[in-house]
């Protein structure tokens, strides 16, 4: 059985194109341009169960005016509701994007799937505005699983699939009393006995102002670096270095900075924050890896 992500060959009468969720159907458009290119287009989504389409149903439609018999395709595994989660991560940026109309409607459906999701997961997912999907949310019902709702009123899960409070500020508010109860308590005894992560104690502590000798000290702060890419001429000397070697020094972080502005984060916005710091390490992971797969085609 081929793996989600190996490239397979599915002839076209295997293929079925549902409904489209776009508000105007196939763009002949679209279509149109696919043909210009002749068949050199990625891989169609499909899913394994049932041959359904569930990102390319342009391709398929190119296809079939150039008269290919097979596409290439990669398969995927779940149900109705995953597969049209991924439709709409695949479709707001790239192909034909979704529009603003079509991305709205689409929260609203996913809202309606899985009203656990938190509005900056759910407004990512559908490049539109966390207020936007907030204001969404009590348009859309819920789905009706046991226990499930009233749980989503008190938390949601968010983009690294963890569940955090809506209204932290009560959630705040049990942490630092119970710290003013037991001073001396450690971070996992406290979090425990309210019910939040042990980094939740650590933050509310120190907005407290209080430290408890339980607690190992922060690692040490790196010392800065003590030259600049700048004399590294190499960098400078290759095409667009100048440019790449100002960018990578003016983006420069170094665990003393970290240190320095943690505390100046409000806790209304910690998650947030936290949220934007495990993107960016994100994105920085993903150059890392560009660049190790370029090195090891050189071998």
């Amino acid at each position: 059985m081929p793996a989600a992500d190996e490239v397979v060959s599915i002839a076209l009468v295997e293929l079925t194109v549902c409904s489209s969720f776009r508000e105007a159907g196939l763009s002949e458009e679209h279509v149109q341009r696919l043909v210009a290119l002749g068949g050199h287009w990625p891989p169609v989504l499909v899913n394994r169960a049932d041959g359904s389409v569930i990102d390319g149903a342009h391709r398929v439609e190119a296809a079939r005016h150039l008269g290919l018999d097979r596409l290439e395709a990669w398969y995927f595994d779940g149900g109705a509701e995953e597969a049209f989660v991924e439709f709409v991560r695949r479709n707001v940026h790239q192909g034909l994007p979704l529009t603003l109309s079509e991305r709205k409607r689409a929260a609203e459906h996913v809202l309606m799937t899985y009203p656990e999701w938190s509005d900056r997961r759910i407004a990512e997912l559908c490049a539109i505005s966390p207020k936007t999907v907030g204001r969404l949310r009590p348009k859309s019902s819920g789905r009706p699983t046991e226990g499930i709702l009233q749980l989503d009123a008190r938390s949601r899960i968010g983009r690294d699939n963890k569940w955090r409070p809506v209204h932290s500020a009560s959630v705040r508010s049990r942490v630092a009393e119970a710290i003013k109860q037991y001073p001396g308590a450690s971070l996992r005894s406290v979090a425990k006995s309210v019910g939040v992560s042990p980094e939740t104690v650590r933050i509310v502590r120190m907005n407290l102002g209080t430290t408890s000798v339980l607690e190992p000290p922060p690692p040490a702060p790196s010392p800065p670096q003590c030259s600049s890419w700048n004399e590294d001429l190499a960098l400078v000397s290759s095409d667009h270095g100048a440019e790449f070697v100002a960018w990578f020094d003016r983006t420069t972080v170094t665990k003393e900075e970290c240190w320095r502005f943690a505390d100046s984060v409000p806790l209304s916005r910690i998650y947030e924050i936290a949220d934007e710091a495990r993107r960016r390490s994100e994105v920085w992971q993903q150059l890392a890896a560009s660049l190790d797969t370029r090195w090891g085609k050189r071998k």
